[in-house]
């Protein structure tokens, strides 16, 4: 894939997500979505069983797994359907990508820029701070736009 094509796929994908930002602070239903929605609704675990094709019993058990995030994303879909819901599934990054690209790099940048640093000190030609500060910059804009793959390999050098 081109730099260029990736960069519009990203924005495109953030763009994407926007919508989603606002859920990042609405927690999750201590007791989840099956039983809040089906409490909500006035619904029985017997008529949601009903709809399933399945037990209460199975219903509640649902529930306790969704409780303890062990429920499959398929029994969501299927109960929520059965409740006349939609299950709407996304990760939702904390910050834009974007900006976890760049962390990404800075971090690599810091890495690899200290260990020359430490070098170049010890044959006394150490960089003072806005020369380290400049350096990280060009680094993390060459790593942004070079090696966009390559910042999550664990063993990434510059």
């Amino acid at each position: 894939m081109t730099k260029n094509f990736q960069k519009l796929m990203r924005k495109q994908v953030q763009e994407s997500l926007n919508g989603y930002i606002n859920l990042l602070d609405r927690p999750t239903p201590k007791k989840g979505w099956i039983r809040t929605i089906r409490n909500a609704l006035g619904m029985s675990a017997a008529v949601v069983a009903q709809r399933l094709g399945c037990s209460a019993s199975n219903v509640t058990i649902m529930e306790k797994r969704e409780e303890k995030k062990a429920i499959t994303l398929e029994t969501l879909e299927q109960t929520a359907q059965a409740m006349g819901c939609k299950l709407v599934y996304s990760l939702v990054p904390i910050e834009p990508l974007d900006k976890i690209l760049e962390k990404q790099a800075r971090r690599i940048a810091q890495k690899s820029i200290a260990i020359i640093n430490h070098s170049m000190k010890l044959e006394a030609q150490g960089l003072n701070e806005k020369q380290l500060k400049q350096q990280e910059d060009d680094l993390v804009r060459e790593l942004l736009q070079e090696h966009p793959k390559k910042l999550w390999n664990n063993d990434y050098e510059v």
